[in-house]
């Protein structure tokens, strides 16, 4: 009796798998799924201007993790990771209009440097947020005003991004 009792304990499941590359819904494996929108992505990158000088990478931090097509990127990121398999790897060059946008006009204004904070230094250079949280550079002074630009740092400029998947959560 004893025997039996543990004969029936000792009856194995199949065992698990270890393959990293099984998908568990069993559609496709991960190996050639494909990333579409809705997805949860993780990448490693290196974001260049067109000189080759670097200006973000995920290197000492981590790879990004976002959702795909839901507007956490922009839209040349977000359009460059679609249909790309895991650890897939590619360079795209995004242009303004689908980074950062042009440079507008309408967004570099001359303020009185009375509404300048005054406990800030401001002259040439000088980053500055607003109450809203918005960032702001000043470009140029004058005795009575200051010229800020409220663009984007990386408005009107092409950017080269090297890309690579290393995680996808299908949504």
């Amino acid at each position: 009796m004893i025997a039996l009792f543990f004969a029936g304990c000792a009856q194995q499941n199949p065992p698990a798998t270890t393959d990293p590359d099984q998908n568990i819904q069993g559609a496709e494996t991960m190996s050639t799924a494909t990333v579409a929108n809705k997805d949860t992505v993780k990448v490693e990158y290196v974001g260049k201007f067109t000189d080759g000088s670097i200006f973000d990478q995920s290197e000492g931090r981590g790879p990004l993790d976002f959702n795909v097509g839901k507007g956490q990127m922009i839209q040349g990121f977000d359009e460059a990771v679609v249909g790309m398999k895991l650890n897939e790897e590619k360079t795209v060059t995004i242009p303004p209009e689908k980074a950062y946008g042009p440079v507008s006009q309408d967004a570099i204004l001359w303020v009185p440097k009375e509404k300048m904070p005054s406990d800030i230094n401001v002259n040439v250079g000088t980053q500055l947020m607003t109450s809203t949280g918005m960032a702001a550079v000043v470009v140029d002074m004058n005795a009575d005003s200051v010229k800020v630009d409220f663009n984007h740092p990386l408005a009107g400029k092409t950017l080269v991004f090297w890309i690579k998947v290393v995680g996808i959560q299908k949504n």
